[in-house]
């Protein structure tokens, strides 16, 4: 018995004495085992805390898409920024007078970290406002794109032409930006021919709602108006008016619209006509190339 007990004594002592044992040593300070370990384990319980908690806030049901992802990626960077503070404390770093001159310490570090800051505060606020949240489709200098991801410095939109383009969050902040998804995904379009002024224009509207009608990706409980719109200097101007929640293929939407009016006015033989100009000569032109032939 006594020869067991002194096993368990001399196994816990050199259990002791191993987690005891300091591995990295620079100065006064000493950072043994068992200070990694406790490190190590607070970023593996704040890891698992992330995902659980991401987890059980995608199973709900009473949340949006851009909702869910707005609570998780602050959740997220919350759990981060304390299991950071747990595992340098663990490693006997003293985290206090780092939050309490961390706003000398920003200002020391200089212009280089300034946007590198405001784009981390940008992306804190677009998550929390939620102008802007993954799914909505945006458009911006010209580009109409679905935002992927928003991150703690970038957000990533993703093109009609599966182009990603990856932005500063600051500048979805300062620039100046159409959110398609802000209240209702559904958008509505038109499209502008001109015809004849000779033209049946309820046989032309009938066509023209026909067109809008037969692509898949027109919103059929939506209304479809077909007007005249103008008087032109060569034609009646026929707008046909028309909703799709496809904001992605929008471009492809119209061109396909375009090409099947186009073909139904040919078949039923109504004329697009082209542009009609008028030159007035004046009579001096005419006399004066009569005295020349002479």
């Amino acid at each position: 018995m006594k020869d067991i007990s002194n096993i368990k004594e001399d196994a816990q002592y050199t259990l002791k004495e191993f987690l005891e044992y300091d591995i990295i040593s620079f100065g006064k300070h000493h950072i043994s085992v068992y200070e990694i370990i406790g490190a190590i384990l607070a970023l593996v319980i704040g890891f698992i805390v992330s995902l659980i908690l991401k987890r059980l806030i995608y199973k709900s049901k009473k949340i949006d898409e851009g909702k869910k992802y707005a609570i998780s990626q602050i959740f997220h960077y919350i759990i981060v920024f304390i299991t950071i503070s747990f595992a340098l404390k663990s490693l006997g770093v003293n985290v206090s007078p780092l939050l309490l001159g961390s706003g000398a310490i920003l200002v020391g570090i200089g212009l280089g970290l300034q946007n590198l800051f405001l784009d981390f505060i940008s992306g804190i606020i677009i998550l929390l406002d939620r102008s802007i949240k993954v799914g909505d489709i945006v458009e911006f200098d010209g580009n109409v794109g679905k935002v992927m991801e928003i991150r703690m410095r970038t957000t990533t939109v993703l093109t009609r032409d599966d182009k990603s383009l990856i932005f500063p969050n600051s500048f979805l902040t300062k620039e100046k930006l159409v959110n398609y998804s802000h209240y209702n995904s559904v958008v509505g379009f038109s499209v502008t021919v001109g015809v004849h002024y000779d033209t049946d224009l309820d046989k032309a509207f009938q066509l023209l709602k026909e067109a809008a009608l037969e692509n898949e990706f027109v919103l059929n409980n939506h209304p479809i108006i077909a007007r005249l719109e103008n008087f032109g200097e060569s034609s009646l101007d026929l707008k046909l008016i028309f909703s799709s929640d496809n904001l992605m293929r929008s471009t492809q939407i119209l061109a396909d619209i375009r090409k099947s009016i186009l073909e139904k006015f040919r078949n039923a033989g109504i004329v697009i006509p082209y542009p009609v100009r008028t030159l007035d000569i004046p009579k001096e032109f005419f006399m004066k190339q009569n005295k020349d032939v002479s």
